[in-house]
């Protein structure tokens, strides 16, 4: 009885001591999010554009920003030139693409849908 015993506390010590000297596994990176991504990729967009010297007075469409997702540029309130189609992203509109973010003419968000 007094070995099994001196054998159980010998275990709980052990154990003890391992679990002690065991560095903690950090928890993984997220992977950014498909919006996440999508607005990187759009503000990246717009300041390509921009030194390209485009006008963004029309509110045109920037392109592609990822994998279904497009990026737009438009007026805070609106206006009507946001609405005609030849300013907005042929892929939005084909249904080619199903979320769009939304910029003013200075790359400032508006929307993210």
């Amino acid at each position: 009885m007094k070995k099994l015993l001196l054998v159980l506390i010998v275990l709980t010590l052990t154990l003890t001591a391992c679990s002690k000297n065991q560095a903690a596994t950090p928890a993984p990176t997220p992977s950014p999010s498909s919006q996440d991504v999508a607005l990187k990729n759009a503000l990246n967009l717009y300041a390509q554009k921009k030194s390209a010297g485009v006008d963004f007075s029309a509110g045109p469409c920037l392109g592609l920003a990822a994998p279904d997702w497009v990026a737009d540029i438009a007026h805070n309130p609106r206006q009507k030139v946001d609405d005609n189609p030849e300013n907005q992203c042929k892929d939005f509109l084909e249904g080619n693409a199903h979320h769009f973010v939304e910029l003013d003419p200075d790359g400032k968000l508006i929307r993210i849908n």
